[in-house]
């Protein structure tokens, strides 16, 4: 083999594991069908599918699967997986898998440019978009646009996690109340 078909070879190895998704135990207590966002102070608590993800802060009583930290400034968003962390640079995309349920996080940037992840449980099961810096009330309609596909919004609003539900054409925003859960279940696209 010569040493260009070698380098190719070893590129192409390279892309195989990068693209490979992180595998993660699964639970052994039943899956829940449908999801919950609860927002607490600056963060928010997502369970889905036997996931639990803790954002910007949050803390649940148990452990959770997936930690994430909202970019800030020229910062990327930060990924915890147990004492595993990682930078999500803006177009980046990780994917992990639990049980049966994936998850991929992706860092694209926000209407202000500093990077909002956009969680996509499942083969397009629901989408939560994470904004990191606040938007003023006459752009909640535009996220539909500049994220479609995303189902909810997590939105920071006046130094608190709020919900929009995007699609409802409404723009109406759930959690100013705190620690009530927003409920959903999956989307059929």
């Amino acid at each position: 083999m010569g040493k260009a078909a070698m380098a190719a070879l070893v590129w192409w190895a390279c892309l195989a594991a990068q693209a490979a998704p992180l595998r993660l135990p699964a639970g052994k207590a039943p899956v829940a069908q449908g999801g919950s966002v609860t927002a607490t102070a600056q963060g928010a608590l997502i369970r889905y599918r036997g996931w639990l993800l803790a954002v910007d802060g949050a803390v649940p009583e148990e452990r959770p699967d997936i930690v994430l930290t909202s970019a800030y400034a020229h910062h990327a968003p930060l990924l915890q997986i147990g004492a595993t962390q990682r930078t999500l640079p803006l177009w980046s995309a990780f994917e992990l898998v639990k049980g049966s349920a994936r998850l991929r996080i992706t860092a694209l940037p926000g209407p202000d440019e500093v990077a909002a992840l956009l969680l996509d449980f499942g083969d397009s099961d629901y989408r939560i978009v994470i904004l990191a810096a606040p938007v003023e009330r006459q752009a909640y309609a535009l996220l539909a646009q500049r994220f479609p596909g995303a189902d909810l919004a997590l939105l920071q609003q006046q130094g608190r996690r709020v919900m929009l539900p995007l699609g409802s054409g409404r723009g109406q925003v759930f959690g100013a109340e705190q620690a009530v859960p927003y409920r959903f279940s999956k989307v059929r696209r």
